[in-house]
């Protein structure tokens, strides 16, 4: 709720000034100063209250203009809140000070009208012992204020930072999913579009070639079903835990190339490879063997094709999928540009480098070089 456009809080704030203003009045003007006139106190009064009222928008000449009022009408109560009010807006403590200097000499008008030195001194020392108390209370709560300030500001920041990296995570996460699901089902499919062609140019094949080309497209397309359901499994909701699949091994890559060999893909594998390979690293070469021969099927399938695996522990595995480059051959299936990009990432990331392109004898050559260290 709002009284005037101003909140409770702060309406509440501003009446407990003017009560203890008023109480303070009353106690100066009937026990302290009796004889004296009640017009330039309660004058001096009035003015402190409206600068005090004023202190918000105004503060930095109407504060030092109230606690020199203040000071010079002998009033505390106007003093200890102008000189608090100051020290929690102010940041520089020096002017701090320098108007804690001008309470205690505006003070020292009135203390130098009481009769006798102690009388003079005790006041002295009393305002300025409030004042001190009050700047120090000013300054401690202003500090604390730009502290709070600080922790709300790096809270923030940090619930930005947060935010911002799991959007990147999901990002990341997200490209993986797709790429693994290129590297998966690219292959399979190319290998499912492969078949159907081979049965649709060739009418003539007998019952049993049929039966074994429905019966490979089947199995090729069941496997590719399965795989990209693991995939998914990913993607499930929050709670849910992804399967567990069994990951590629260095079989799995000699599979590869029999699989493309049974599409009728002409293919031919070098394999120099006498030590075991290293799971990780057998993951990574599936998916560069798999890639390249994906890009066969899809842009070069009446060429012939050879995949070179070259290499032994303590030096590099060298990995080489190319194929003559075609003359006038055209695919209507899509490209998505991404399966290259994905591998890269994934030979990169195993430390190694990657090239593809045409090559001087008339072959398109896509070559990887793994670093393998010695067990």
């Amino acid at each position: 709720m709002e009284a005037s456009g101003m909140p409770r809080r702060r309406l509440w704030q501003e009446v407990a000034i003017a009560v203890a203003l008023a109480a303070e009045l009353a106690l100066v003007t009937t026990v302290t100063v009796p004889s004296s006139p009640l017009w330039p106190t309660l004058a001096l009064g009035a003015a402190t209250l409206a600068g005090l009222l004023l202190r918000h928008r105004h503060w930095r000449w109407v504060l030092p203009l109230v606690v020199a009022l203040a000071g010079v009408g002998a009033l505390l109560t106007p003093l200890v809140i102008g000189t608090y009010a100051y020290a929690t807006r102010s940041r520089s403590r020096l002017r701090t000070v320098l108007l804690l200097v001008l309470a205690v000499l505006a003070s020292a008008v009135p203390a130098a009208a009481l009769p006798g030195l102690a009388n003079s001194l005790i006041v002295l020392a009393l305002t300025a012992l409030c004042g001190v108390a009050a700047a120090t209370l000013g300054m401690y709560t202003a500090a604390r204020r730009q502290l709070l300030a600080e922790f709300r500001t790096r809270a923030e920041d940090a619930e930005a930072d947060r935010e911002s990296a799991e959007e990147q995570a999901r990002r990341a996460e997200r490209t993986r999913i797709a790429r693994e699901m290129h590297d998966i089902v690219a292959h399979k499919i190319s290998l499912v579009a492969l078949q159907a062609g081979a049965l649709e140019v060739n009418p003539a094949m007998e019952h049993e070639q049929v039966r074994q080309s429905a019966a490979l497209i089947r199995s090729t397309a069941t496997t590719a079903l399965s795989e990209l359901r693991e995939v998914l499994g990913v993607l499930r909701g929050e709670g849910e835990e992804a399967p567990l699949v069994p990951q590629p091994t260095w079989e799995d890559v000699r599979s590869l190339v029999d699989a493309t060999k049974e599409a009728g893909v002409t293919v031919e594998l070098f394999d120099f490879i006498d030590d075991p390979v290293p799971d990780a690293m057998a993951r990574t070469a599936y998916r560069v063997v798999q890639e390249g021969l994906t890009n066969i099927h899809k842009h070069a399938r009446h060429t012939r094709a050879r995949v070179a695996l070259i290499g032994e522990p303590g030096s590099e595995l060298v990995i080489e999928i190319s194929n003559v480059l075609p003359k006038g051959f055209t695919t209507d299936l899509p490209g998505a540009r991404m399966g290259l990009s994905g591998i890269e990432t994934r030979v990169a990331h195993a430390g190694g480098t990657i090239t593809s392109g045409p090559t001087e004898d008339g072959r398109f050559e896509v070559k990887a070089v793994i670093p393998w260290p010695r067990t």
